[in-house]
């Protein structure tokens, strides 16, 4: 394959045109004639041709691998770990024939019979600069160790940017080991190294790397990055681990893995400076940027771990891609490297986990959404609602059935007839169902029973209603309170929330909300916007922890279903290189209990002892003072029976005032009709007058004309039965008759009653004249009329 060099002697001059072109050891002649050949043949001296000089490349890589890839047992995964190859084409030798080597040996070493047996093994992955094509097969699983080999400083940023870092499973936090090997920078390892870790911490974040480089042919030297280390913490700085010579780790592999072990040690968070970047948000961050949960937890393991923050607060939001492609807020901060990590309340999210890094979980929130408390009810109002309203239906109906049913026994019973008024049963029975004495008591004995058993229902009513009226105006209560989002929006009230939280409504069913969602600034949980949504001008989408220590808490009303439930988590850049350590303290508190006690406490001191400092100033204001507000309702159903009373009245008047006109217009009528019928018929009626005998009667003769009436069927009329109207008919009167000559036993609306009959001195009979004979006497005080019909 390799031409002799003599020949190449021989054919110098001709080959002096290429080759002026074409300097040593840098480029290569290239077939232009075959576009798929990709082999380069480089001019190379004599000691840096054969097999030898690649070998003791590959070996070299394969011992200090074995090396830098171990992990604690304690750090240790329970799957196998991912080793990423790259194979990179058009390389100078023998760069290129060390990869090919590394390449064949990982491949071969699982069918290897003279493998050790604790030799490690891995997933096997490679990557290519030859196309740019990538291809996703199955479950995606982040890369645990990088081998590269490059021959120049510009070949692995082109390979990282175009190609590593473009890979489905890139992971900046894991650790790389590149080989370098180019004949021509043998002298400058430092500046090497110093470029390429530079470099990769720079522009892809990367700190865990290791560098083999070549300082001859078959000599190299063991780099690694110390930027973290315990004494110039963040300070690029290189060190040397050891050499490999001849294929062999120098001074021995042990030194070597006891060196190595040291640096693994030593790359660590202790005495290190981190910027924090923090959202102001209570309660995990406050505005003095010390106080809070978060702060409380950062500090927690900020003192185990050892290291020191620089925290700055701003009022940014967590940030999300805008339209060129780029993260605003403290994302974007993140990503241009001011910040190491941020904070403030961030929960999971998908767009962020793919380009960021979250810590574990270490916190739970709900999101909910707020709104105005309904207006405070009306006392006149809670005095109403004491019952629902299925229960004053059941009074109503329990008064109606009283009333009727007293009805019926006073109609059904002996009772007087005056009790027996249909308007009267029913002020009765409201009276005796609120408790309120009556006049007309019963006399019959199951009416008695009847009234006892409504007194007593009317006063365990009136004392169940009486017990809850004394909570009702301490506390009326309130209005109805909106506690759906469609309530909100039949309402005309805008609502939204922070940018962030929108993509959770971005589904099928919520689509409506995503739509109309405001994430302004007039719609972030702020003190000053809290004051609208108490106003009810607003509705924000707020965590339940953050309005639970604001001072408007208790003044705005939470839907009592949370739209979604999140852990909280530290925000950083992907490839922090102590994301592991802080996983590790945040499980340990989680583990022995101390963010549950964080969270504990702080839902405590705001649920209990807030609530009980806000109570003390009102501890001496006590009594309660009735006011007009609480009269609203007995003034209402006064004035509404006012008012029916004076309907009720005009109704009658006007009635009656009908009725007194048709009487007039008959009675005109009678007389135009009895001044038509002529002078005869008052003739007549004057001799009748003149003629008719006046008889006086002594007591013996009253006595005998007594006796004669009582020997004849008598009608007493009483003054009722005179005066008929249109309403009454002849058959109301009662027909009463006598058992002796001065007592009367008479019949009166069903009851009998015996008593004395004291009448008149004077009765007037014309018998002449067919009238009736008649006499007037009182009987128990009212006056009544024998009359004796002939």
């Amino acid at each position: 394959m390799w031409p002799n060099l003599l020949e190449l002697e021989k054919r110098m001059p001709l080959l002096l045109l290429l080759l002026l072109w074409l300097p040593v050891g840098g480029l290569g002649i290239v077939n232009p004639s075959n576009e798929s050949a990709n082999m380069v043949i480089y001019m190379l001296p004599a000691k840096d041709v054969g097999p030898h000089t690649w070998q003791v490349g590959v070996e070299c890589l394969d011992s200090f691998a074995q090396i830098f890839f171990y992990r604690n047992p304690l750090e240790r995964f329970t799957r196998l770990y991912n080793l990423m190859l790259t194979n990179v084409f058009n390389m100078s030798l023998p760069a290129a024939l060390i990869q090919q080597g590394f390449s064949e040996r990982i491949n071969e070493a699982i069918s290897d019979p003279k493998t050790p047996p604790d030799r490690e093994y891995f997933q096997l992955r490679v990557i290519s600069d030859h196309q740019n094509r990538s291809q996703v097969f199955g479950e995606l699983l982040l890369a645990d160790n990088y081998v590269i080999v490059v021959d120049s400083v510009e070949r692995l940023h082109k390979l990282m940017a175009r190609y590593v870092s473009k890979s489905r499973s890139w992971n900046p936090g894991a650790r790389f080991l590149v080989l370098f090997h180019n004949a021509q920078m043998r002298d400058r390892p430092w500046t090497v190294a110093s470029k390429i870790f530079s470099d990769l911490m720079s522009n892809f974040y990367v700190h865990r790397v290791a560098l083999i480089f070549a300082n001859s042919s078959t000599d190299y030297n063991l780099l690694v990055n110390d930027y973290y280390s315990n004494v110039d913490c963040r300070v690029l700085s290189v060190q040397s681990v050891g050499q490999c010579y001849d294929g062999q780790l120098y001074p021995t592999p042990h030194a070597v893995h006891v060196a190595m072990s040291d640096y693994i040690r030593g790359f660590s968070p202790r005495n290190c400076t981190f910027y924090v970047c923090a959202s102001i948000a209570a309660p995990f961050v406050e505005e003095d940027c010390i106080v809070g949960i978060e702060m409380r937890i950062l500090g927690f393991m900020r003192s185990r771990l050892q290291f020191t923050i620089n925290q700055t607060c701003s009022r940014d939001t967590r940030g999300e891609l805008d339209e060129n492609g780029k993260w605003n807020g403290l994302l974007g901060k993140l990503e241009n490297g001011e910040c190491d990590f941020i904070m403030g309340g961030f929960y999971p999210d998908n767009e962020v986990e793919g380009i960021f890094w979250g810590s574990d979980c270490y916190l739970q929130d709900a999101h909910t959404w707020y709104t105005k408390l309904a207006d405070r009810r009306p006392a006149w109002q809670a005095m109403v609602g004491i019952f629902e309203p299925f229960t004053w239906m059941c009074f109503l109906l329990t008064l109606v059935l009283s009333w009727l049913f007293w009805y019926a026994l006073v109609t059904l019973l002996p009772e007087p007839q005056y009790y027996q008024q249909l308007s009267l049963t029913g002020i009765n029975a409201l009276a005796v169902s609120i408790c309120v004495t009556v006049q007309e008591r019963p006399i019959c004995e199951a009416t008695r029973i009847f009234f006892m058993m409504l007194t007593l229902y009317g006063i365990n009513v009136v004392a169940v209603y009486t017990s809850k009226m004394i909570a009702t105006f301490q506390d009326p209560g309130y209005l109805h309170q909106l506690d759906e989002l469609h309530e909100v929006v039949a309402a005309g009230i805008p609502f939204g929330g922070e940018e962030e939280c929108r993509d959770w409504f971005e589904n099928e069913d919520d689509l409506w909300i995503f739509k109309a969602y405001n994430s302004t600034t007039a719609f972030r949980p702020r003190t000053e916007n809290l004051k609208e949504v108490e106003l009810g001008m607003r509705c924000i989408l707020s965590s339940r922890m953050y309005i639970l220590q604001n001072l408007h808490a208790d003044d705005i009303y939470a839907f009592p279903q949370n739209v979604f439930t999140s852990p909280m988590q530290l925000i950083m850049k992907a490839g922090f290189p102590f994301l592991y350590e802080m996983n590790m303290i945040i499980r340990y508190m989680r583990d022995v209990g101390i963010i549950q006690k964080i969270d504990s406490d702080f839902r405590y001191n705001n649920t209990y002892l807030n609530r009980i400092a806000k109570m003390r100033p009102e501890f001496a204001a006590t009594v309660i003072v009735l006011t007009t507000e609480h009269l609203k309702g007995p003034f209402g159903i006064l004035i509404v029976g006012i008012c029916s009373a004076s309907l009720i009245f005009l109704g009658e008047l006007l009635c009656g005032y009908r009725s007194h006109r048709r009487r007039q217009r008959r009675r005109r009528r009678e007389r135009v009709r009895r001044r038509g019928s002529g002078k005869w018929h008052r003739e007549r009626q004057q001799v009748r007058r003149a003629v008719a005998p006046v008889v006086r009667f002594t007591p013996v003769k009253r006595r005998k004309v007594l006796s004669q009436i009582l020997s004849r069927p008598i009608l007493i009329e009483t003054a009722e039965c005179r005066s008929l109207n249109s309403s009454r008919t002849l058959n109301d009167c009662k027909h009463h008759k006598f058992s002796a000559q001065n007592s009367l036993l008479f019949t009166r609306f069903g009851r009998q009653h015996e008593t004395a009959i004291t009448y008149t001195a004077e009765a007037t009979l014309e018998p002449a004249f067919g009238a009736p004979q008649s006499e007037h006497f009182t009987v128990a005080g009212s006056q009544w009329s024998l009359v004796a019909r002939q």
